[in-house]
């Protein structure tokens, strides 16, 4: 158990969660000690071993290892997190990909990057969104108005205000005809086509047609719908799991999902009953 003396505390990774001391960033151990002082004003998560820290001396970015050392000393004006085994950083003489060592692997000169997820790293020239390979050769050009980081292999992307998604290779297979298009979450993902609500499977197939006004996520295999009105729940079939009667709810988690079921707050099971309502107000 680690005691809440901390303004704010991150998840844990590579062993260590970034926590909040006085303004100042540090990191504890998963006993709750505090391994890396809480001396940094700019301070990152934990990636490939290695968290991105601003130096208290230089005002400048480099990365400390899990025992607090610099191993890429803090010469960088802006730095990112690292993902396969690059980060990309902003420095005098420009902008670059280094490796966990420090070294720069190949400079760049986009607007904006992100991480590498997949083999692929989302760029940005002029508000337009492409994507570059992990030698930094350019896969898919800027010409997206918005685009997100691939995951499973496709990425999400905008243009002409219309959603798709793209394959590693830039293909559309996904076509570009939605109104909003959500990421994918446990196979589906949410839709919005002429003002309706409908669900995609990863095959880019209307696995549930746009029927609903509203719509939330898929979570423990239910996502909640409105109908004329009301909300209730549906399985990643379409299928009402949980009749509409609701006029608020949220997405389930640890098997319970918070609804306003009348005039009261409510906790409801994945069969719908109430396991918890919220005391009425003498």
């Amino acid at each position: 158990m680690i005691p809440p003396e901390y303004q704010e505390a991150g998840d844990f990774s590579d062993g260590r969660a970034l926590v909040v001391i006085g303004g100042k960033g540090g990191w504890i151990d998963r006993r709750g000690n505090l391994v890396i002082p809480a001396d940094y004003e700019v301070a990152g998560d934990f990636h490939d071993g290695l968290a991105m820290a601003v130096s208290g001396k230089s005002r400048l970015a480099g990365f400390l290892n899990t025992e607090g050392e610099w191993v890429v000393e803090p010469v960088w004006e802006r730095a990112g997190d690292f993902s396969q085994g690059l980060a990309s950083v902003v420095g005098a003489s420009g902008s670059a990909y280094i490796t966990t060592q420090g070294i720069v692997y190949f400079p760049h000169d986009w607007d904006y990057s992100h991480p590498f997820s997949e083999g692929r790293a989302l760029v940005v020239e002029e508000d337009l969104y492409g994507f570059i390979n992990l030698s930094g050769q350019v896969l898919v050009e800027p010409q997206y108005r918005f685009a997100q980081d691939f995951a499973n292999g496709r990425a999400l992307v905008v243009k002409d205000d219309k959603s798709g998604f793209i394959n590693r290779r830039g293909k559309v297979v996904i076509p570009l005809i939605y109104d909003y298009v959500s990421t994918f979450q446990e196979g589906r993902a949410l839709f919005v086509r002429d003002g309706l609500v409908g669900y995609l499977n990863t095959r880019g197939k209307e696995a549930i047609p746009p029927t609903y006004s509203w719509g939330g996520y898929f979570s423990q295999s239910l996502a909640s719908v409105e109908v004329d009105g009301l909300i209730g729940f549906i399985n990643r079939r379409g299928t009402m799991m949980i009749e509409p009667r609701f006029t608020y709810a949220e997405s389930f988690g640890r098997n319970r999902a918070l609804v306003m079921d009348g005039d009261s707050f409510a906790y409801i099971d994945r069969r719908g009953r109430v396991v918890w309502r919220e005391p009425q107000q003498p």
